[in-house]
């Protein structure tokens, strides 16, 4: 149960990290953008900007895994402490 426990809260720090990179990407893009509005058509701002929207499609995967992981691994632990958890007549006391 506690391996469970621990994957689950490896799966919500995998989704935060995820998320943070995608919005340090999409400041990056907007930081660009902002601050060389004058050359937009510059090599290295196209390339920045292709690596930067890479990021974040790859950081969406990354967020979807991460959240199915997360609610399989809730339901795996809500299994388990049901399982241990002894019944005293009728109800049911969870942990």
């Amino acid at each position: 149960m506690l391996t469970t426990y621990l994957a689950m809260q490896n799966a919500v720090l995998a989704n935060n990290m995820a998320v943070s990179g995608m919005m340090s990407s999409s400041n990056r893009m907007l930081n660009t953008v902002t601050a060389n509005n004058s050359q937009p058509l510059r090599p290295s701002f196209a390339a920045a900007s292709f690596h930067d929207e890479l990021n974040v499609k790859a950081g969406e995967t990354k967020v979807t895994v991460a959240q199915k992981l997360a609610e399989s691994l809730q339901k795996a632990l809500g299994k388990d402490i049901k399982q241990s958890t002894p019944k005293y007549g009728g109800l049911d006391y969870k942990a």
